[in-house]
Parts: C-alpha cells; sequence; structure tokens
C-alpha cells in the first residue's frame, strides 16, 4: 500500500469527508503557491537602470505616464475653463480681442508652468508609490519563494516529522509526514492554527508533551529518544529534538520540533553492544561482561557472592579428533544445560575457551554448592553427535566486602582443580 493510499484510509477511518473544502484546502502544498515567474513577464528596471534611461524610455514607466497625463488633463481643463470665461467676460465688458488674447496668453502660461510644478509634485509621489509598489511585489515573491523552499526541505526529509508552533502551542507548519502520524495515532486531521495540545487524547502523553513544550518556550533545547515496542530488534525509535524560535532581538516567537527515526543507529548500537557482551557462539555473556559485574558488585558491597566455575574435560582432543564443528556444538549445548539449570538465581558466562562461569548474587555456599551439583546431574548421560559431555564444577563465596571477586574466582578454580585431579 503506497503512501497516499495509506493516508486515505486513515482518512476513511477517522470518518473525514474528501469532499470536505477545507480538508481540499489543507492538501494544497506551498510549493504550488510559488508560481516562477514566467518568461513572457517584463522585469520592471531598478532605480539606477531608471537613471540612464532617455526621456521616451522614462515616459513608458508607470508612474512618469500617470504624471504626465495628470498635468495633461488640468493643463486641459484649467486652459478650456480660462478660454471659456475669459470669453463670457469679454462679451459682457466689450473687451478687445487683443486685450482677449493678452490675458488668455498670460493665464496659459501660468497655468503650463503651475502644471510643470504639479508634475514634478506628481511624479515624486507616483514614483515612490509605484519604487514602495516594486518592493512589496520583491519581498512577496522571495516569501512565496521561501516558503516553497521552506516546504520542499520539510517534505523531502526522509523519516523526519517536521512543525512549527507559536506561543499558544498552536501549529504554524507542518509537513504531511506529521500530518499523517497524528492522524494515525489521535485520528485528527489538523491544521494551521490548531493547538496540538487539543489534538493529542492520551492525558499523560499530553502532559509530557506539554512540560517538554513548555521548556522550550522558556528558551531551552530539549531531546528524548522514544522507543516503540518491547523487542530491541523489532522495536523502533524516534528521536525528537525541541528547540525555542527566536527573532533578531532574540525574542521567542514560538518553538519548532523535528522528530526523525533513529531505528538503525539504534539496532546498530544495540548489535555493537550485545556483541561486545557476549559470545558470538554460544551467545551468554563473556568475560568482559563478568569483569564490569564484578567492579560493581563491589562498589555496591554485594554479600554474599557466589562463583561457580565449569571446565569441559578434553576439549582440545576432542576438537583434534572429531573437529571444530562437534567442538562449538559441544559448547553451545553446555550453555544450554547451565542456563538450565540455574534459571532465575543467576547467569551464566562464557569465561574462556572452554570454561564457563555461573555469578550468583546474594547467594551463599549451601546454595551454590547446592546448584553445582544440579548442574552436574543435568549433564549425566548427555551426548554430543555421539560423544558423552564431561565437566568438572568448583565453587567459592564472598562473604566478606575484604574480599575481591577475582579472590573469590581462584579459590573456585582451586577447587575446580581439586575436583579434576579426583577424578
Amino acid at each position: 500500500m503506497t503512501y497516499k493510499d495509506d493516508l486515505k484510509k486513515l482518512r476513511q477511518e477517522a470518518g473525514f469527508n474528501e469532499n470536505d473544502p477545507d480538508i481540499s484546502a489543507s492538501k494544497t502544498r506551498l510549493s504550488d503557491s510559488a508560481d516562477a515567474k514566467k518568461p513572457s513577464e517584463k522585469e520592471e528596471p531598478s532605480e539606477k537602470e531608471e537613471k540612464n534611461m532617455s526621456f521616451w524610455q522614462k515616459i513608458s514607466l508607470p508612474f512618469v505616464r500617470s504624471s504626465i497625463l495628470s498635468a495633461f488633463f488640468f493643463v486641459f481643463i484649467t486652459i478650456l475653463y480660462i478660454v471659456i470665461s475669459h470669453t463670457i467676460v469679454a462679451s459682457v465688458r466689450d473687451i478687445s480681442r487683443s486685450t482677449l488674447l493678452i490675458f488668455l496668453l498670460k493665464d496659459s502660461i501660468y497655468v503650463i508652468l503651475l502644471a510643470g510644478l504639479m508634475y514634478h509634485l506628481l511624479s515624486s509621489q507616483f514614483a515612490n508609490n509605484y519604487q514602495l509598489k516594486q518592493e512589496m511585489k520583491k519581498q512577496s515573491e522571495a516569501s512565496t519563494q521561501w516558503r516553497a523552499i521552506q516546504s520542499s526541505m520539510m517534505e523531502t526529509i526522509p523519516d523526519m516529522l517536521v512543525y512549527t508552533l507559536d506561543k499558544d502551542l498552536k501549529y504554524t507548519s507542518f509537513n504531511n509526514r506529521h500530518k499523517y502520524s497524528m492522524l494515525r495515532m489521535w485520528h485528527q486531521e489538523i491544521n494551521v492554527g490548531m493547538g496540538i495540545l487539543d489534538m493529542i487524547e492520551d492525558e499523560e502523553v499530553r502532559k509530557n508533551t506539554e512540560a517538554i513544550l513548555k521548556q522550550a518556550l522558556n528558551g531551552e533545547y530539549v531531546s528524548h529518544v522514544e522507543k516503540y515496542g518491547d523487542n530491541d530488534m523489532t522495536a523502533t525509535y524516534w528521536q525528537t529534538y525541541y528547540a525555542p524560535i527566536l527573532n533578531e532581538n532574540r525574542e521567542i516567537l514560538g518553538v519548532s520540533c523535528f522528530t526523525t527515526n533513529i531505528t538503525s543507529l539504534k539496532q546498530s548500537q544495540n548489535k555493537n553492544l550485545f556483541l561486545s557482551y557476549h559470545d558470538p557462539l554460544t551467545k551468554l555473556y563473556n568475560r568482559v561482561y563478568c569483569e564490569d559485574v564484578f567492579a560493581q558488585a563491589e562498589r555496591e558491597d554485594i554479600t554474599p557472592y557466589s562463583l561457580i566455575v565449569v571446565d569441559i574435560h578434553g576439549m582440545h582432543q576432542i576438537n583434534e579428533n572429531y573437529g571444530r564443528q562437534t567442538g562449538d556444538n559441544l559448547l553451545i549445548k553446555v550453555g544450554e544445560i547451565m542456563t538450565k539449570a540455574i534459571k532465575d538465581n543467576g547467569f551464566v558466562a562464557r569465561w574462556g575457551s572452554d570454561e564457563f562461569i555461573v555469578l550468583l548474587p546474594h547467594t551463599d555456599t549451601p546454595t551454590a554448592e547446592a546448584l553445582a551439583n544440579i548442574c552436574k546431574l543435568e549433564f549425566t548421560g548427555v551426548t554430543v553427535n555421539g560423544i558423552p559431555l564431561r565437566v568438572h564444577t568448583g565453587f567459592a563465596t564472598r562473604n566478606s566486602s575484604e574480599q575481591s571477586l577475582q579472590d573469590v574466582l581462584s579459590t573456585a578454580e582451586v577447587h575446580l582443580s581439586r575436583n579434576i585431579s579426583e577424578h
């Protein structure tokens, strides 16, 4: 199922009408509004270019053309008024034609001079308005282009959920992945202006989200990792970054949030951690892990603390006579039997090539001896590829904080050697 089909299915399950104009509007990408300039559109000249233009080129400019038309209209109407009024006066007062022409010429010159002044004032005003309009147009185009770039960045980052909120924790922007996740989790179709806390139905999740967002609104940068699923190998991990949005005066305007899928990274980390603390063959803990546990137990002064050591008899001869694969199968079998015998009393680790160790915190000597005997009984009659399994055990207990677990281990190995010599 594709992303769009899955999203459509979720909308239908949530009871949304695909024909709803609000939802249709929300589908419109910001990048759709960022129309590039068409090649046929004429580029407006800059202020520097205007100074190098000829008079006839300047006439083509909108504010120059508007100023000339306004001045011409003023001259035409005023001179028409002067001619009509002087003609009427001359007919009433019996003024000679030559005198009338002088008055008309005088008043016409005055009107033309006044029109020139009017043109200068109008052209300055129109030029200012024109430049202001051009700047607003450029800023609008730049803003539209930036929104398109921002939208493209938000949508093209793989496995990234992005959204921004204002100081009232209401959406100002988000990408489709976040919109999809909110629809999937809370069956809510989000839009700009909606409050994010109103979308979250779970009370605990809402309180935690509100607390983190308020931290960001207080100027803190917050990051946390969430795990979805109980199995470490199949669970998904998402890391979220919250940051305050600041203006040029360092005033907080809102919150930005970026959530990215770090499952592959966490799985690699878990795998590396597993390999560093586990034996790759038996999948039991290894010597490195045991030494770390020893140090922790001594720091916490855990007593009593018992150790059981197990040695496989004739491992070298088995590898030489029957092959490494048989020897590996035998080691795996020993680990399985010991783990079953110890149960929840402690844990088993592979200490060396043919040696195993059982760590038993808060276990006294009698209990350790009983568990060692259980292990020996479990090994009785067991064969691997037709080879009987023979093991030897030894144990010791730390009863005082003055003893180190390495000393206890040495004592257990001495006990093991004594048991081997007896057989």
